[in-house]
């Protein structure tokens, strides 16, 4: 049996601690994306430090869904929430975010069952393959989130299941318009850019410049409807 995580209060850090350093573009990115009044979903969201971020741009009038499949980590999230005030804000979900064709899927650690990542695709980044510790429920944004519903950003880390998440946001894609901000981790999650493109969005790195359809991976991408200038144009 794998080693407990870290207690949530041992895994909480103040709110100006050395979490404000975590992918520092990623946080940039979201913090000039997220508005007001937003419906965000934070696909991945770990311990929350993007969860918190976006829930502090959308204010009490918006809406965070946080998906984090893993039972510690939820458990970390909302602690976090409680002790900013945030709590009414966000929504955490104990769930995998999956293409929608089973109703629930095995959760596999990561190296050294880092609680950064756990994944559903069966090996660690390095490509090493691991063992199932848990079945979790499974969903797709495209039923949590039922035609006519609001989506205007999501952000999306799943540790190589990037292209599941995809598959399962066709008609949110097509209807809501999201912006996303991916963290495509392989080149098999690369590959599913086709889906983004097909629906008519276009890429961009972090700063802002265009990634050519055919381009070799790109880890962190903004993937906006095609006509939406990147924030700073």
């Amino acid at each position: 049996m794998l080693a407990p995580l870290l207690r949530v209060r041992d895994r909480l850090r103040p709110a100006t601690g050395p979490e404000d350093e975590h992918e520092p573009a990623v946080q940039k990115l979201l913090n000039s994306l997220a508005r007001k009044g937003f419906v965000c979903a934070d696909v991945g969201a770990n311990e929350g430090v993007m969860t918190e971020l976006l829930a502090r741009r959308v204010g009490k009038s918006g809406r965070v869904v946080a998906f984090e499949p893993h039972p510690d980590n939820a458990a970390v999230i909302r602690r976090r929430l409680e002790q900013r005030g945030l709590g009414r804000r966000v929504t955490v979900r104990e769930e995998a975010v999956s293409d929608g064709s089973a109703s629930t899927v095995s959760l596999y650690p990561g190296r050294h069952a880092w609680h950064t990542e756990w994944n559903i695709r069966g090996h660690d980044i390095d490509g090493r393959a691991t063992e199932a510790v848990l079945e979790i429920p499974a969903v797709a944004l495209d039923a949590v989130f039922p035609p006519g519903s609001r989506l205007d950003l999501v952000k999306i880390d799943v540790e190589g299941a990037e292209g599941l998440v995809l598959a399962g946001m066709r008609r949110l894609l097509a209807e809501a318009r999201p912006a996303l901000v991916v963290e495509f981790h392989d080149a098999d999650a690369w590959a599913s850019r086709a889906i983004l493109l097909d629906a008519g969005y276009r890429l961009y790195d972090t700063s802002g410049t265009p990634v050519a359809d055919d381009a070799d991976r790109v880890y962190h991408c903004l993937a906006l409807p095609a006509g939406t200038p990147p924030p700073g144009d």
